[in-house]
C-alpha cells in the first residue's frame, strides 16, 4: 500500500466517523452543527410544504432542523444502511419514526397523534473534517401520506 492509499484510506475513515453526529444532530442536538459543519455549508433537497430546497451555513440547517422536528414528538432517526465512505463522500441511509404532533401546513388534524414513520437517503461531502455539502432523498410522499396532506 502506498502513502497516498493509506491517507485516502484513513482519510475515508474518518469523513465516516462524520455519520454518528451527523445523525446526532438530526435526533435534535442542534448544538453538533457548530462542530461538525462547515461555514460553507449547502444543503440540496426537494422543496416540500414551506420547507425550501436550499438551506446554507451552520445556523440555516439548525433553523432548518429545529423547524423541522418540532411538528413531532418521541422522535428518533435511525441508520438502517451504512454509513458508507468513498473518498469525500459519506452515504447512508435512514428511518425516521414520531408521533405527529401538527403543525405542517395543510395536514389532516386527524394526523395529530399518529406515529409516522418513512426512509431517507443522505449523501455528504466532507472538507477539511467538516460537513460541506449534503443532498437529501427522502419518502416524501410516505409522510405526506401519515399527516394527511394526500390521501393514500
Amino acid at each position: 500500500m502506498s502513502m497516498q492509499e493509506g491517507k485516502d484510506r484513513m482519510s475515508e475513515h474518518d469523513n465516516k466517523a462524520l455519520w454518528e453526529p451527523w445523525l446526532e444532530l438530526w435526533n435534535g442536538n442542534l448544538a453538533v452543527a457548530d462542530e461538525i459543519i462547515a461555514p460553507g455549508f449547502v444543503a440540496h433537497f426537494a422543496p416540500a410544504g414551506n420547507s425550501p430546497g436550499e438551506v446554507r451555513g451552520p445556523e440555516g440547517l439548525k433553523q432548518w432542523i429545529g423547524g423541522t422536528l418540532q411538528s413531532f414528538a418521541d422522535y428518533s432517526f435511525t441508520t438502517t444502511v451504512g454509513p458508507l465512505a468513498d473518498e469525500d463522500k459519506v452515504a447512508g441511509r435512514w428511518v425516521f419514526r414520531a408521533v405527529y404532533q401538527g403543525g405542517i401546513p395543510g395536514s389532516s388534524p386527524d394526523a395529530i397523534g399518529n406515529r409516522i414513520e418513512y426512509a431517507g437517503m443522505d449523501i455528504i461531502r466532507v472538507e477539511s473534517g467538516k460537513i460541506a455539502e449534503y443532498w437529501l432523498c427522502a419518502d416524501i410522499l410516505q409522510l405526506l401520506q401519515q399527516v394527511g396532506m394526500i390521501p393514500s
